[in-house]
């Protein structure tokens, strides 16, 4: 019987001891925050994603109340929490200009040639390391689903064609994704973009493209030349759209020869 009692209270003995350490080392080590701080802090949408920069939003919150980071910093809270914040620190604040995610590649896994088969981590780094990647182009998406692991809304998932899909109700446009992403592929863009060109091989060719992907831009300006309204200008052999002038009617996406021309959400 001693042989369960006893370990039983010295287990007791512990518990109490390392409780009594715990609430001493909390009272010790204990920092107040200001009431300001606790208001700036209610204000923030308390995703803790760390898309300002700072340690979450309670590091957030006490970097507005020292005046070290404006009223507006926050991305996922976007004009809503400006608008409160700015309102408890007596302050106007810049208005926030609403964004939209966008990825730039449509190079999915039967459209774009490989050099090797990877077999590894499943991770966009890693697979960088190893000859700059599997995949032939030099610009495309890697795969390894790097960014729907590091989405903190659970916004990005990996579609079955090996490209990541994004859930615009979930998305909350913090950048992370953005951050993360060692090809550049996902941009924040203004909430006034209609049609983007889903590909970023800007450095090759229409020829050297077509060898690596057949659905990246081949620099053919057909989507220029049949705009009805202009809004499509050859740049340096890219398109680019004056957002402000299209008017989405679509036919440049009917017009493009490899279906790399998309209107945006």
């Amino acid at each position: 019987m001693n042989y369960i009692l006893l370990p039983s209270l010295l287990l007791g003995v512990i518990g109490v001891g390392v409780g009594i350490m715990l609430s001493l080392a909390h009272k010790a080590f204990f920092v107040e925050t200001s009431e300001l701080q606790q208001r700036i802090r209610a204000a923030l949408p308390g995703a803790n994603c760390g898309a300002c920069g700072y340690a979450g939003c309670d590091g957030l919150a006490e970097a507005i109340s020292k005046g070290i980071a404006p009223a507006n910093s926050c991305p996922v809270g976007g004009e809503n929490a400006a608008e409160a914040i700015a309102s408890i620190l007596g302050i106007e604040v810049s208005s926030v200009q609403e964004t939209k995610l966008i990825f730039l590649c449509s190079g999915d896994k039967d459209k774009v040639s490989r050099k090797f088969e990877y077999t590894g981590v499943e991770d966009c780094s890693a697979r960088l390391i190893l000859w700059n990647g599997e995949i032939s182009c030099q610009y495309g998406c890697l795969g390894g689903g790097t960014c729907v692991k590091s989405c903190p809304f659970s916004a990005l998932s990996m579609g079955e064609n090996g490209l990541p899909v994004i859930d615009y109700l979930k998305c909350k446009t913090c950048g992370i994704c953005v951050q993360v992403c060692p090809r550049h592929l996902f941009a924040l863009v203004p909430e006034n973009t209609k049609v983007i060109v889903a590909c970023s091989a800007k450095g090759l060719t229409g020829r050297d493209t077509r060898k690596v992907c057949s659905a990246g831009c081949i620099k053919c300006g057909q989507c220029a030349r049949v705009c009805p309204v202009n809004a499509i200008k050859m740049e340096n052999n890219w398109p680019v759209i004056d957002q402000d002038v299209c008017i989405a009617c679509g036919a440049c996406i009917e017009k493009c020869p490899v279906h790399v021309m998309y209107l945006v959400v």
